[in-house]
């Protein structure tokens, strides 16, 4: 093969890679990612100033690195210590909103590793979270923020009030949907063959007149 046409070739290789990376292929659909992510969508979007290609390529990438988990499955032992840690914080939050804001916000992190999405920083694991468990995940961004509130001195008790409520739909979420399978020996427990929805306690002292 002569030099001429070496170096032909050459160049369609190299414009070919241009080409490719300057048109990225879009591995996911607006319909799969909307379907998907559900209200998170529309955050990330809202977050992005309506740039939806950014949103999606945001949304794709944490698919890429966090779809791939399998959530764990609790038991219904389990599931009822987290409701019962949930119901105390809800009694300590009208004298300490501020703590019990950042209280349940630790206690969420811990359920999310407990489901098998544990993770080196909680912005990180909301991510991971926004994958696997999305409808309630903007809970809780809310009660982390409502952390870091309470931690800089800032107590504003109806957004910590806030906070919990929308916590707490994480919290259900989290609890209710079953994954397909447990770690062995891991703070999950045993396999749970099917869903069994319980229902949290009153959250009465989240709307006490008292704040």
């Amino acid at each position: 093969m002569s030099v001429s046409i070496l170096v032909i070739l050459g160049l369609v290789a190299a414009i070919m890679a241009v080409l490719l990376l300057a048109r990225p292929v879009k591995l996911y659909s607006t319909a799969t990612l909307t379907r998907r992510f559900g209200p998170e969508y529309d955050r990330v979007v809202a977050l992005a100033g309506g740039d939806v290609r950014a949103a999606e390529r945001e949304l794709a990438d944490r698919l890429r690195r966090f779809g791939g988990l399998c959530p764990f499955s609790l038991t219904d032992t389990t599931r009822r210590q987290y409701l019962g840690r949930w119901s105390g914080l809800q009694e300590q939050f009208v004298d300490a909103p501020g703590a019990a804001a950042a209280r349940a916000n630790q206690l969420l992190s811990r359920l999310a590793s407990d489901r098998g999405l544990a993770a080196e920083s909680r912005e990180r694991q909301l991510d991971a979270l926004s994958v696997h468990f999305p409808r309630h995940v903007d809970g809780a961004r809310l009660l982390h923020a409502a952390a870091q509130q309470a931690a800089a001195g800032v107590t504003d008790a109806d957004a910590m009030r806030r906070a919990m409520v929308a916590g707490r739909a994480h919290l259900e979420e989290l609890l209710c949907d079953q994954g397909p399978r447990v770690p062995s020996g891991g703070a999950a427990g045993r396999r749970t063959g099917a869903r069994h929805p319980l229902r949290l306690p009153s959250q009465r002292t989240i709307h006490s007149t008292h704040l």
